[in-house]
């Protein structure tokens, strides 16, 4: 009797090893990663799903203005450019919108709205020390600018296990 309840515990416990496995190594996530270009050294790592937004700001070099480039996930796991705010009009700011984009002043800010422009991946994203380059995810911001200083970072969203995600994670904080 007592061989068969050992047995019983062992076979539940190498089905729960299998199960964990299984879901360790065979569930896919999808990531949104920044990275720097040379290095390839990993700065964020997060799970993200379709409808998840971010942020990236940064202060325009010749207006000198703050520029928030708004951007969300899609069903496919593309990066899409749905809305660019900014302070004020000159060289090398938006004056004008395509397709059903629209052209708006909320918030003490002028917005282009109902944008949907495709970003290839990975995004090369050139880091300026003095450009006050933040970015924005949920509850996360990240002052680039102070972190990595004058760099090129990548950024992109990767098709990951599970175990590969956990591991990033815990090991880049």
């Amino acid at each position: 009797m007592k061989k068969k309840k050992n047995i019983f515990i062992v076979s539940g416990l190498v089905l729960i090893v299998i199960v964990i496995i299984v879901i360790l190594f065979f569930i896919s996530v999808y990531t949104l990663e920044l990275k720097t270009f040379e290095e390839n050294k990993l700065i964020f790592i997060q799970k993200v799903q379709p409808g998840d937004k971010f942020v990236l700001k940064y202060t325009h070099s010749v207006a000198l203005t703050p520029v928030w480039e708004i951007l969300i996930i899609d069903k496919d796991y593309q990066i899409i450019l749905i809305e660019t705010d900014f302070l004020d009009h000159g060289a090398g700011l938006p004056y004008t919108t395509f397709e059903n984009e629209i052209f708006v002043e909320e918030e003490g800010k002028f917005k282009i709205k109902n944008m949907h422009r495709i970003i290839p991946t990975p995004i090369y994203y050139r880091i300026g020390a003095v450009r006050e380059n933040i970015f924005y995810f949920k509850d996360k911001e990240i002052n680039l600018s102070s972190l990595v200083g004058d760099r090129l970072l990548t950024l992109e969203i990767n098709r990951n296990n599970l175990f590969n995600y956990l591991r990033r994670k815990l090991v880049n904080g």
